[in-house]
């Protein structure tokens, strides 16, 4: 059948060249439009490494010198200090809760702000982003996130002696790039003011913000609140509730029994915010949301148009051969037999015009890159491995383009294979007439 295929796209080159002409345009154009889609997708799929499920940030804020409710003699850096104590002990009593920590206030999942520095391995330096969690009585950073060892894909454990061995914990790629393996307990890291940290565990890749690839995180471990004189803007509280806690009825009486508690000294809360409510408002304001829709939204109406001009293209295509489909039911031959040709030549088409888009595809991926690049991505992920990733987008493309045809193929083809042969006999003797007396009347 194969042989019978080529030479009838031969014999029909010249309506076949328009059509194979767009199919290499349009492939070019899908694969540009599902690159950005692939790349997005494939982010937000990656692990967090850590569960926002029942986990809450809670918010206060701190009366100024200004304000008619400040109290200067609660002023004082002790006094704050044990005023932060009190507030973390007003949640951890609260019968709901599973586990807290206090920790600095960009030290959680989507929040607004990003601290980092640089650590060393003897001269080798990495950047990396820090968290800072403060071991009071109880307090679990990691049971509170959900993050876990990289090793048992259990949650971290937390030393008691934690804080006071300056202990902190890094995620798998910065052990990566520190030491070259992620086995990195008991190794030490230098900060830039030469302070040494023992490194107490290794944690599964995290990811600060949501649709980005997981960073480096280091996580530094004090046995107090800071001795500054800005603490009330430094920390905040975090916590998770226990399992099958009904979460409205929570909230409703935190809200009227707990918070009228938590206004102590010149502290005062603010709001309570799930993870998952962060989460949103980040990806509503940093424009992730917008452009995760403009860009769905785009290729959808790319893939619309593609589909309407590839579907009429085809019908078109089998319609003007109807001769053709009369000849060959005339002569014995089925309604499957002739819609598999049909379809053949259809994938025949798809894959020669695919095959010559590559190269433009592959000059313009030389030209400006691929869509949406991670910068120093991490090379396990796919999305950040060229050939990989250009092939995974090629076969996505090729795939989509060969659906469509495959579509404009099938339902025409179908239909016209039910013709009788009597009528197609009708209908090439009557081309036939018309044609001579065409000639004749020239």
């Amino acid at each position: 059948m194969m042989k019978i295929i080529r030479h009838q796209l031969w014999n029909q080159r010249r309506q076949n060249g328009w059509i194979f002409v767009e199919l290499v345009v349009v492939s070019f154009f899908l694969w540009t439009v599902i690159d950005p889609i692939y790349v997005l997708t494939s982010n937000l799929a990656i692990d967090p490494g850590y569960n926002e499920e029942r986990a809450y940030a809670l918010y206060m804020e701190y009366y100024d010198e200004l304000h008619g409710k400040y109290d200067k003699t609660q002023d004082s850096t002790a006094i704050k200090q044990e005023n932060l104590y009190r507030i973390t002990r007003l949640v951890k009593n609260c019968p709901e809760v599973e586990s807290f920590a206090l920790v600095t206030s960009a030290s959680f999942p989507n929040s607004s702000s990003w601290n980092g520095a640089e650590y060393f391995n003897d001269t080798l330096k990495v950047h990396s982003q820090y968290y800072q969690f403060v071991q009071t009585e109880g307090g679990d950073v990691f049971r509170t996130y959900g993050m876990k060892d990289a090793k048992s894909g259990q949650i971290m454990s937390l030393p008691e002696d934690c804080a006071a061995r300056e202990g902190v914990f890094i995620t798998e790629r910065m052990a990566e790039e520190l030491f070259g393996t992620t086995d990195a307990v008991g190794k030490r890291v230098r900060y830039n003011d030469s302070t040494f940290h023992e490194v107490m565990g290794v944690l599964q890749d995290y990811k600060h913000r949501i649709n980005e690839q997981p960073g480096n995180l280091l996580i530094q471990v004090n046995s107090k609140v800071g001795n500054h004189s800005w603490i009330q803007w430094m920390y905040m509280l975090t916590f998770k509730l226990k399992p099958n806690v009904d979460v409205p009825t929570f909230e409703k009486r935190f809200k009227a029994e707990v918070v009228p508690q938590l206004n102590v000294g010149n502290f005062y809360f603010t709001k309570l915010g799930r993870f998952s409510d962060i989460r949103h408002k980040y990806e509503n304001e940093s424009g992730v949301t917008n452009t995760l829709r403009l860009q769905y939204s785009l290729a959808g109406f790319a893939l619309l148009c593609v589909f309407l001009g590839m579907v009429g293209t085809f019908w078109i295509r089998c319609n003007a051969r109807r001769q053709d489909i009369g000849l060959m039911r005339s002569m014995g031959a089925t309604k499957k037999v002739i819609r598999n040709q049909f379809l053949m030549e259809a994938w025949l088409l798809v894959t020669i015009a695919f095959a010559v888009s590559l190269p433009l595809t592959m000059h313009r991926i030389y030209v400006s890159g691929f869509a949406n690049p991670s910068e120093n991505g991490n090379p396990v992920y796919w999305q950040n491995q060229p050939l990989t990733h250009f092939l995974i987008v090629s076969v996505l493309a090729y795939i989509v383009l060969l659906i469509i045809a495959l579509l404009g193929t099938y339902a025409p083809v179908t239909r016209a294979a039910k013709i009788l042969p009597a009528e197609a006999l009708r209908a090439v003797s009557y081309t036939h007439l018309r044609a001579h007396e065409t000639t004749l009347h020239l």
